[in-house]
């Protein structure tokens, strides 16, 4: 715009100096100085021109610099997501490593058992060797709670074939315990722990069950020492009911009404297999030890273990 006022004023000049109306007398403009102010005037558009380009020049920058902002802005973005990504994962990861600290008992441990010796069956099973309230180790254990991160709300398929982690909370299957007790005799161990850390357990000294044909029907408990009062008794030749087979001896589901799988007893004066609740309740329901904490107050752990009988 600058370089069109130069060009009319330069007009302007010249008409001025060529017109001579009567008020306005003719002078004379040598040839040297219209040769000046022409290079003064062609230089000053060539200024002009060159900041003009120099202007859309910085424009052209400011505009890179305000998208290379944007980008760099939603870089951040992207790092940040990353990091809160990354922060989040590794607290998973913290919560999942203290749970797996905690889920390694001492003196516990992952072996292959062969149950039966005349036949090439083996599976995995976790052996407690702490003295156990005076009983000394080498126990497997079948059942382990401690935190409600495995749902015992499963069917009979799943009861049957085992369910869980051998290093935390688990159900071994009952196939799997058939074949432990059916060849020997066994002694089960109970222990037992509320959520104000005390702890009391049960001791059968011949504990047997049938098989699936027989719907795993408890055959034998045996002689009961204990601190836990003795709860399991009664459930002495039930058979076990999941959700979708009712083998228990009343006219609804016991597992259905409350929450897992069990040897029922009118439901029962036991039962371990319970929703994880914590401490006291206002309705009959959580892991129950009749004997021990009554029916209003679940369980905080539970262990349940068999060893051969020399």
């Amino acid at each position: 715009m600058g370089v069109w006022y130069i060009v009319l004023l330069s007009v302007i000049i010249r008409v001025a100096a060529t017109d001579h109306p009567p008020n306005n007398p003719p002078f004379a403009l040598d040839e040297a100085n219209v040769a000046a102010e022409t290079r003064i005037l062609e230089r000053v558009s060539h200024l002009l021109q060159s900041l003009s380009d120099k202007i859309k020049m910085l424009d052209d920058r400011v505009d890179s610099l305000l998208l290379a902002q944007n980008d760099t802005n939603k870089s951040l973005g992207k790092v940040s997501e990353q990091l809160q990504s990354f922060s989040t994962s590794s607290t998973q990861r913290m919560t999942n490593l203290e749970q797996k600290l905690e889920r390694l008992p001492e003196d516990t441990g992952i072996y292959y058992l062969q149950p039966n010796t005349a036949i090439n069956i083996t599976f995995e099973v976790s052996r407690d060797w702490t003295n156990n309230h005076g009983f000394g180790g080498n126990w497997t254990v079948f059942q382990r709670r401690f935190n409600g991160s495995v749902n015992f709300y499963r069917n009979w398929t799943e009861y049957k074939q085992g369910f869980g982690d051998l290093r935390g909370e688990h159900w071994l299957g009952l196939d799997k315990l058939h074949a432990i007790v059916k060849t020997h005799r066994h002694e089960l161990l109970i222990v037992l722990e509320d959520f104000d850390g005390v702890i009391a357990y049960a001791h059968y000294d011949d504990f047997k069950i049938g098989d699936e044909s027989e719907k795993y029907i408890i055959k034998s408990v045996g002689k009961y020492t204990g601190t836990a009062g003795d709860s399991f008794i009664y459930h002495k030749d039930e058979l076990f009911t999941t959700y979708d087979q009712d083998n228990d001896d009343t006219d609804f589901n016991c597992a259905k009404s409350f929450v897992g799988g069990w040897w029922y007893y009118k439901c029962y004066q036991s039962h371990l297999n319970g929703e994880y609740l914590k401490g006291k309740v206002d309705r009959q329901a959580g892991i129950i030890w009749y004997g021990f904490r009554g029916h209003y107050c679940s369980l905080k752990k539970t262990k349940m273990m068999v060893r051969r009988v020399a």
